[in-house]
């Protein structure tokens, strides 16, 4: 890049980057370093850190001209502002996702054989597939979906062209008739 740019104020080279989108490489490079960083230290995971200071770049430029130059308040304040937003907003969605997945793993704990019976990981899946089998399919689908393939809620809205809603119902369900399942079987 052209001398000019790279030794130009991040404010400038920011409204310019508009203009010649490969302008907005130089914040990149500038900032990419200390956003890892601090996004690390707020995740504390290297690939979260990676995808969050992604995504924060990609915010800053899709909504940067909304920027608005605040008195005594540096570009890179704003920066900042929009990296912690966006690390807080998946820390939520992780933390989210792990209460229920910890829940749910609760719940499947419950109806699977006890470790002491000498059951290895392998089996227990092996149990959980064949509790899983003797359910109506919908449930089934739903589960399997969700246990094996390791697929979210939203992913499953999509495989099944129902609403997230309508997934929350069925897997509510769902588990409700797998533990009626795991009652009647004995060891």
């Amino acid at each position: 890049m052209n001398e000019e740019f790279k030794n130009m104020a991040d404010e400038e080279l920011f409204a310019l980057s508009f203009s010649k989108p490969q302008l907005f490489e130089l914040i990149v490079e500038r900032y990419e370093e200390a956003f890892l960083r601090k996004a690390r230290i707020i995740v504390r995971s290297d690939e979260l850190a990676k995808d969050i200071v992604q995504d924060a770049f990609v915010k800053m430029y899709l909504y940067g001209r909304k920027y608005k130059p605040q008195p005594g308040a540096r570009w890179s304040s704003w920066a900042y502002k929009i990296l912690i937003n966006t690390c807080f907003a998946y820390h939520q969605k992780l933390k989210k996702d792990k209460e229920f997945s910890t829940a749910f793993t609760d719940e499947l704990e419950a109806v699977t054989p006890d470790e002491s019976l000498g059951e290895t990981q392998e089996n227990d899946r092996v149990y959980i597939t064949s509790l899983i089998d003797r359910l109506p399919e919908t449930f089934a689908r739903i589960l399997r979906l969700y246990v094996i393939d390791g697929k979210n809620y939203a992913a499953i809205a999509k495989a099944e062209d129902i609403s997230v809603g309508a997934v929350k119902t069925r897997m509510h369900r769902a588990k409700a008739a797998l533990k009626k399942v795991s009652a009647k079987i004995t060891y």
